[in-house]
């Protein structure tokens, strides 16, 4: 498989984020940025860091950015500098290009102007936590698209083992369990694993359902009959 090229344009909190894991990934990368600082920063791990002004066309091309696979236009809050350099890597012929906009108003604007995908990281983030702190068990949430999900929630320490088969949950809930962590080694369960007090699960669907096998693991629907009853009384 021959191995991606990427542009990553913006070094901020966001931008170097993707620069450090696509690097920890072993992926081809140039990244660049119009301020000295930002790019030193960045430099120790990448040699193919530049300063350079990204709104500027011939600069884009002596740098190469119309050679890489995919181009992630990382500013956020610079609206004219993420809608000029998204139209100048359109027109260098960029096969894919990726824009992060803090503002909603201009996710459909970016995608007239020819990237491929955006992304709303503030608003993604918001959503994770509404999710998070609703649920006391529940660690990180990432949505996948407007049905599913994936959540990561902790087993209660009540929980009596049970094997992974046993509990059937594509077929009895219609979640998939893509990953298990206990005492902080992962692994990718099968049907003969068992599920332990205490471990950390990562389950796919969507978030109804992913809610009601969290219940059946943690018993919230129990207690909360229980609290119920006991009031009536």
């Amino acid at each position: 498989m021959t191995k991606k090229s990427f542009a990553v344009i913006g070094l901020g909190q966001f931008g170097t984020a993707i620069v450090e894991e696509l690097v920890k990934n072993g992926m081809d990368v140039v990244a660049i940025d119009s301020s000295e600082e930002a790019v030193s920063k960045i430099a120790p791990i990448l040699p193919t860091a530049f300063i350079a002004d990204c709104t500027n066309e011939v600069a884009l091309k002596e740098l190469g950015i119309k050679d890489v696979d995919v181009a992630i236009v990382a500013f956020g809050d610079n609206k004219e500098a993420s809608v000029l350099t998204t139209v100048l890597l359109r027109e260098l012929g960029v096969k894919t290009i990726i824009v992060r906009v803090d503002d909603p108003f201009y996710v459909q604007i970016m995608k007239k102007l020819g990237a491929n995908e955006v992304i709303t990281p503030q608003k993604a983030a918001g959503i994770a936590l509404a999710n998070r702190i609703g649920n006391d068990d529940v660690k990180d949430f990432y949505r996948l698209d407007k049905n599913y999900s994936i959540v990561s929630f902790a087993i209660n320490s009540a929980f009596i083992p049970t094997k992974l088969k046993d509990f059937q949950s594509k077929a009895n809930y219609g979640v998939n369990i893509v990953l298990v962590i206990r005492n902080e080694q992962s692994f990718v369960p099968g049907g003969n694993d068992t599920l332990l007090p205490n471990d950390t699960l990562f389950v796919v669907g969507t978030t109804k359902d992913i809610n009601n096998f969290r219940e059946a693991i943690n018993g919230e629907k129990k207690k909360s009959k229980a609290k119920k009853k006991d009031v009536s009384k």
